[in-house]
């Protein structure tokens, strides 16, 4: 029998054309995610401000710098991001195979950066990328179509990892370095895999782009619960809050149709649910790795 669905709430009707790339700054007690296309960045803090910054590139995915404010994925490189919203200096150069674009990111539980790139032809010639704060560059894998979201294992042993196109989640088992020694598939998907987080049990919680939900499969690949979100398109998620105990969700309203507008006029937004587990927080870049 299918899991009783949990209806996630509306926090913040942000209308974003492309929602993204959530992630909690636990230093800055605020959740940070992104406007792709409209180029913005908005953050939520604990007291419920929303802002929001206008952004001077083309920016995928951000997390915070040890060093003091952001690194970002912007264009097809890894850069310096202040806290106005400017690309500063770039720490690395990904290749462009493909469409010479990145997509999403998040730094491992050693403080070094994974950012995935995109081919749409159908060559499959993107890849994911590790960056460390050197800007020393490392092929995590190839053959990719579509890279998207990526987290690590409570024991940080493994990476799940979605690629789009490929309507699956793998599993990429890490050596002494932390890099992938064994691929596997996870799940596979009929709806399309978007983003993803895991929670402190080892769930991987999944959104899909076009399923209208996020869902939680445990370590052994079971769906266990499903988070409806009416909200557009399912973009991703992350555990915020003080305790990481809510579950915060991005959307899209690009694309959408006048008529589907009407009927989801909250797309776009950020929406939460409480879903009876924590995160296990997220790693700054550069910070030598600590999750916190």
């Amino acid at each position: 029998m299918p899991p009783t669905p949990i209806i996630a709430d509306l926090v913040v009707d942000s209308a974003c054309l492309l929602g993204e790339g959530p992630t909690w700054d636990t230093d800055g007690a605020r959740l940070l995610w992104l406007d792709i296309d409209g180029r913005e960045l908005h953050q939520l803090d604990q007291s419920g401000t929303h802002a929001v910054i206008t952004l001077d590139g083309r920016v995928t995915a951000v997390v915070p710098h040890a060093g003091g404010g952001l690194a970002a994925a912007v264009d097809c490189s890894v850069a310096h991001l202040d806290e106005q919203g400017r690309v500063g200096r770039t720490i690395s150069a990904l290749p462009s195979d493909g469409d010479g674009l990145t997509n999403d990111g998040r730094s491992d539980p050693r403080g070094r950066l994974w950012v995935g790139t995109v081919d749409r032809s159908g060559a499959q010639r993107a890849g994911l990328f590790c960056v460390d704060a050197e800007g020393l560059v490392t092929k995590v894998l190839d053959g990719v179509g579509l890279s998207n979201g990526l987290d690590w294992s409570p024991d940080g042993r493994t990476c799940h990892y979605v690629d789009s196109f490929e309507h699956t989640v793998r599993n990429l088992h890490l050596g002494p370095n932390g890099l992938p020694e064994r691929v596997e598939t996870f799940v596979t998907i009929e709806a399309t895999p978007d983003g993803l987080t895991v929670d402190a049990d080892g769930g991987v919680w999944v959104a899909l782009w076009d399923g209208g939900a996020v869902h939680r499969y445990t370590p052994d690949g079971r769906l266990d619960c499903v988070v409806k979100v009416p909200g557009g398109f399912v973009t991703s998620c992350a555990f915020g809050g003080i305790d990481l105990a809510t579950l915060y969700i991005t959307t899209a309203r690009s694309g959408l149709s006048a008529e589907e507008l009407r009927i989801t006029p909250s797309a776009g937004g950020l929406f939460a649910a409480e879903v009876g587990v924590t995160g296990c927080g997220y790693t700054a870049f550069g910070s030598g790795g600590s999750r916190r």
